[in-house]
Order: structure tokens, then sequence, then C-alpha cells
């Protein structure tokens, strides 16, 4: 049997990002920078207004490029032939707060097949990943020979994120994807991100300020300090330290709050509950408790 082929890693090693160098308005935005993100897994990238996080999204696609040190992916630097840094952008997709800003093209279809059809693909291999990544993303074959401009915001946030989907990256970045929708909007977009990642058992990354979201969606949570990680592992091992995250400008999720309000009430429910589904759960089982009761 022919083994599965092993999910790809990236990591930052002792990067430093400065803008502006040279000028009166130079800033480090990182500095001496040392993470990885683990393969096969969704990673919740979370911290502060200016904690780092977009520039470390951009680094990693090879939008930017260090100021020093390395980003490795698969433990090779992807600035050591500048010459390809495009090929690792189609191993590296990145989709921007806002992407449906970005669409242009005519047709939906047109639009989320851009991507795959500049790597030189088949025309059957390219029909094949656009209707992959509209079914992840929630884009219907009745969209597709709409132009994008005539969406919803909600529909044209799918049509972008299914063109980085198209290229099949094998590590995604995803900067705030449900930013500014409704909860149902964040739930769909945010569970066909998550159903792709374990489809594909690729290496996917979500910068969310949302701490409910990264508690249903992550695997794990790494959280940023002014471009360091102060924390990371899983939901419990992040919003168990409510002080330390009140620190660095996070709190736990609300959800979380309800539940301890509930405890010093004098209910007995479990701690440990991060998302609503799990509360619900829990308030379910003590009401049938007092029932029998």
């Amino acid at each position: 049997m022919e083994e599965a082929k092993k999910a790809a890693s990236i990591a930052l090693r002792d990067v430093t990002y400065r803008y502006s160098i040279g000028t009166p308005f130079e800033k480090a935005a990182l500095e001496n920078v040392s993470l990885e993100f683990e393969g096969g897994i969704i990673t919740g990238l979370m911290g502060h207004t200016g904690s780092g996080k977009s520039t470390i999204a951009q680094l990693l696609n090879g939008l930017l490029k260090p100021t020093e040190g390395q980003v490795l992916l698969d433990g090779r630097d992807i600035w050591e032939d500048p010459k390809k840094i495009s090929a690792v952008r189609f191993r590296v997709g990145l989709v921007f707060q806002y992407p449906e800003y970005q669409l242009f093209e005519e047709t939906v279809l047109r639009d989320i097949a851009y991507g795959p059809g500049n790597m030189g693909l088949s025309q059957e291999e390219i029909n094949r990943r656009v209707a992959d990544a509209a079914r992840f993303a929630g884009v219907t074959p009745d969209l597709f020979e709409k132009s994008p401009f005539e969406l919803s915001g909600g529909q044209k946030r799918r049509v972008a994120i299914a063109g980085v989907m198209a290229m099949d990256p094998e590590i995604l970045v995803l900067d705030e994807p449900a930013a500014g929708l409704d909860p149902r909007g964040r739930k769909e977009i945010l569970g066909g991100i998550r159903a792709y990642q374990r489809e594909k058992k690729n290496t996917i990354i979500i910068i969310s300020h949302s701490m409910e979201d990264m508690a249903v969606y992550a695997d794990k949570l790494m959280v940023l300090d002014h471009g360091h990680v102060s924390r990371y592992g899983t939901a419990h091992d992040i919003f168990c330290h409510a002080e330390e995250l009140k620190q660095v400008g996070l709190s736990r999720p609300q959800i979380t709050k309800f539940i301890m309000e509930l405890q010093k009430a004098g209910i007995p429910v479990e701690s440990g509950i991060y998302t609503v589904d799990s509360a619900y759960r829990e308030v379910l089982r003590i009401f049938k408790e007092k029932e029998r009761g």
C-alpha cells in the first residue's frame, strides 16, 4: 500500500520584518520571531490588533520577504531562489480579509477557475478543481454564469475563497474569512473550510478575532503577543488561562463566561466549556437530572 503523503508544515525562523525601511516611519512589525504551524491540522492564529497576524500571513505566502530570518516550507527557505517564489504561492494559498474585493472576472465560474488556469493544468483537471472548491465554499452551480458583482456579500466571499481553494494549495492561510458575516454565514463558511481540510488532509491557518469560532473549528490555537507566541495548544489549554489572555488583549468565549456565571449561581455545570453546542448539551443535562430528581 502506498504511504500517505505527509501534510506540509511551514515555519518562521528568527524572522524580523520592518516596514518603511530607511524612512522616518520605519517600524518593526516582527522582531526575531520563530514559530511553526503543524501539518495536517487547522491552526487558529489569534492576537490583539497589531500583534503581527496579517504580516505573518503575507510572509508565509511570499508576498512579503523577511528583513531578516527565514520562512521554511517543509524545511526549505522559500526565498532560496527568488525566481521560483510564484511556485511557492501555488503551494501556500492566501485568502485576504474581505477577499470579495479582489473579484474581477465576468462570471463566477471564470473567477474560480482563474488561479488553476494559471498553473498549466488540463481543462479536465481545472474543471474538477473548480467543482470541488465550489462545493466546499458553498457556491452552487446556479451561480456559475452570473457576474460576481451581482451576488450578495456572503456569496462573493464564498466565490473568492473557492478561487484560492481551486489551486489546491498544500497550505491554506485565511485572514478573518468570516469577518462581517452574520452567524449563519460564519457557520457555513467556516464549516466548509473545516470539511475541506478533513477531506484534503492539508494544513490550514485561520486568523481570527473570534474566540468562539476558533474553539469550534480549530484543532490548535496559537496566541500572539507583539509578534511572539505567548501560548500554543488546544482550546482547553488556551482558555483555561483567563488572566494571561486578558494581558494580551483577548478573552475567553462569551459562552464560557456564561457557564462560569451559572457556576457562581450554584448550578452544577461542568467547567471547560467553550462552544455553544457543548453549553447546550450541558444545560440540557442539568435540566434532565433535575426532572429525574
